[in-house]
């Protein structure tokens, strides 16, 4: 009877074995962190270390690297790792995933012009650390999303490095939380973070929500581990192969993108090594790896080569503030902060008096001051007198509120404008929409009919990348891509093709440009 226990046993053994090593998937990744064998990076920069504490960044110094090789290699068939100042985009062309842990060497200093008179900003282009051609299919950790992708218009940009450990408004049947591996996901009710409760979209949302554990520490344990990323989500889904999965834990709204892709490029904002993950989300990340090698071939259809740009969902924030219920928020999060700032300037003051050396953190915050609490009138004036029409529209909460609904279907933003909402007198005149496909079938009659053709062309300008010479152009143009055509506002108010290979290789044009084509009609 034992002897065939222990075949029994034996058997079971192997088949688990064998079902195991079936289990692997046939990808091939690279991933990209910094080796232990190698010297540490800059730690006075937070694109570096990704605001970890410095000693604590030093403690665990290469240990991502291996973890994240641990866990990667039980999954997939081939699992390579470079470190990321030895890296070069061509290695990704080798692989069917990259990911992306840390920064690796920029390729290209930013870039910023400005008016030489007015001093206006007129373009702006971040350090590049990928050629314009990178199109690999990546995820990126954290803060790579935006340092890394920036340059290439891609949606994940820094709207925050605020996120934390759980995840909320989880789209739990998500694919990747259902294979090719199979996990639970186990949500729990928390307390609603201020950052959703007291924003314009939060209202309606109740005092606890239900929670995803990702990583089991976060920066807001007070250990000084790294802090994750969130996107702005405002017009995120705009192309069909953009999408919001998750939000997290961070000071910003619930539509704050923790989990999200764009194209071939995922951002997974939470900070955590597979040392610090929930067993059920290394599985959720090695599912997103494999789900990542399904869309390894999509491209980036919308590019965001500005992380700034207002998008219509900022008029509907800017018609919030004219409440007292936004006005009360405020002073809700000024009281707050302030509080917080006294708790850590008395463990500062502590740290002093035990005669312990304080670091530049702790010599920041003995320094800091409280913030001042604004009256209702100066903080409409703060908010609205730093829009374009501001100062002409007063601070009548009535009149805003007017101005905003009579003029949220023409607003739009120049291309590197900063949160600020133009009204196109142009297309107000036709009373179209910028987001109804009409508005170009109506300016290219008017280029037919020879009436306000400057208008036309301005029109036709601003909202599309195309530029033709003649009316003729312009209708078969619109006729042939009608049915194809999506309006992006992230990607600077334009029509564009969904086939991103049937656009033109150029950005959305800004007013001066506009006017130096228009000027000889």
């Amino acid at each position: 009877m034992k002897t065939i226990f222990k075949v029994l046993i034996v058997m079971l053994c192997l088949s688990s074995v064998h079902s195991f090593s079936q289990k692997k998937e046939n990808i091939k990744v690279l991933y990209v962190g910094y080796s232990k064998d190698k010297p540490m990076p800059n730690l006075e920069s937070i694109s570096a270390i990704g605001g970890m504490d410095k000693e604590r960044f030093k403690a665990e110094y290469g240990t991502r690297m291996f973890s994240f090789k641990n866990l990667l290699e039980k999954y997939f068939t081939s699992v390579t790792t470079v470190d990321a100042r030895e890296y070069k985009e061509a290695m990704s062309k080798n692989y069917d995933v990259t990911i992306f842990d840390e920064m690796t060497t920029k390729i290209k200093d930013r870039v910023i012009k400005n008016d030489p008179v007015t001093g206006e900003l007129i373009s702006f282009e971040p350090t590049k650390f990928l050629s314009d051609d990178f199109n690999s299919a990546s995820i990126f950790i954290g803060h790579t999303a935006s340092v890394l992708g920036a340059s290439l218009g891609s949606k994940l940009d820094w709207y925050c490095l605020c996120l934390d450990r759980h995840a909320h408004h989880t789209n739990t049947s998500h694919e990747i939380f259902k294979g090719p591996y199979k996990t639970t996901v186990t949500m729990k009710d928390m307390d609603t973070p201020y950052g959703v409760l007291e924003a314009y979209d939060g209202l309606n949302e109740p005092a606890k929500i239900p929670m995803w554990e990702v990583d089991k520490e976060g920066y807001q344990n007070g250990k000084g581990y790294r802090i994750g990323l969130v996107a702005r989500g405002w017009g995120f889904e705009d192309a069909p192969n953009s999408e919001i999965i998750s939000g997290g834990v961070s000071s910003k709204q619930k539509t704050a993108v923790a989990l999200g892709r764009h194209g071939n490029f995922f951002l997974w904002g939470f900070a955590g090594s597979p040392d610090y993950m929930t067993e059920e989300a290394k599985v959720v990340f090695v599912n997103t790896v494999a789900y990542m090698y399904k869309h390894k071939n999509d491209q980036l259809i919308v590019r965001k080569y500005n992380e700034r740009i207002a998008t219509k969902d900022f008029a509907d924030e800017l018609y919030f503030y004219t409440t007292a219920k936004s006005y009360e928020f405020f002073c809700n999060a000024i009281n707050r902060g302030n509080e917080s700032d006294k708790k850590a300037k008395a463990r500062v003051q502590a740290k002093k008096d035990r005669g312990e050396e304080l670091n530049e953190e702790d010599k920041i915050i003995s320094e800091s001051t409280a913030s001042p609490l604004l009256t209702r009138e100066e903080y409409l004036k703060k908010t609205f007198e730093r829009t374009s029409w501001g100062k002409s529209v007063g601070i009548d909460t009535l009149k805003i509120r007017n101005f905003i609904k009579e003029n949220r279907p023409y607003f739009y933003s120049q291309p590197n404008a900063s949160y600020d909402l133009i009204v196109d007198q142009d297309i107000k005149s036709l009373k179209t929409a910028n987001t109804d496909s009409k508005v170009l079938d109506k300016a290219i009659t008017l280029l037919e009919q020879g009436t306000d053709v400057q208008k036309a062309k301005r029109i036709l300008l601003r909202y599309t990348l195309e530029n033709f010479n003649s009316a003729k152009e312009w209708r078969s143009w619109y006729t042939k891509n009608k049915k194809d055509l999506l309006f992006t506002e992230v990607g600077g108010y334009v029509w564009i093709n969904k086939d991103e290979n049937k656009n033109p290789k150029t950005r959305p044009r800004n007013k001066a440009q506009i006017e130096e084509l228009t000027k000889s009609l």
